[in-house]
């Protein structure tokens, strides 16, 4: 069974392949993005270790906004069920995410069971939407609240 590494890379830096999967991540500290890239099959058998990895990543980075981008390679049904995860879990936290992925058939499946999620082909769409999301004005904390604003003392 293969085993999951995850690094932190700088972009453009080359990880050797073995029998690990590949997962990249960086953190765009302008934006306060995570952007995750796997090149790697992913099977059910790796599905909880992925889903741990990511996990640990946006725990231990808490970005404002998250890109995950799927290889040609990455694009299974098991990767696509980490992703619908992921995005069930940490969309009520007000974590904004965006999937980029070029098979048409992943994208398909990811708008079919979570047409919230914005979907791309390309990771640069996929970032740039993440962006234009956070830039806008969303509710505070105190609209958030039960019974709505918390009035003034």
């Amino acid at each position: 069974m293969a085993q999951l590494r995850v690094q932190e890379l700088p972009p453009g830096e080359i990880l050797e392949h073995g029998e690990h999967m590949d997962l990249r991540s960086r953190l765009l500290l302008g934006d306060n993005i995570l952007v995750i890239t796997l090149h790697d099959h992913v099977g059910t058998e790796q599905r909880a270790t992925l889903a741990g990895d990511v996990d640990r990543l946006l725990d231990e980075h808490r970005p404002a906004g998250l890109v995950a981008a799927l290889g040609p390679a990455a694009a299974s049904a098991a990767a696509v069920s980490v992703l619908l995860r992921l995005y069930r879990q940490r969309a009520a936290t007000g974590l904004v995410m965006a999937v980029a992925s070029p098979p048409a058939a992943v994208r398909y499946l990811i708008r079919a069971n979570q047409p919230a999620l914005p979907v791309y082909t390309d990771a640069g769409d996929a970032l740039r939407a993440v962006r234009v999301l956070l830039s806008r004005p969303g509710p505070s904390l105190e609209d958030l609240a039960v019974g709505g604003p918390v009035p003034a003392l």
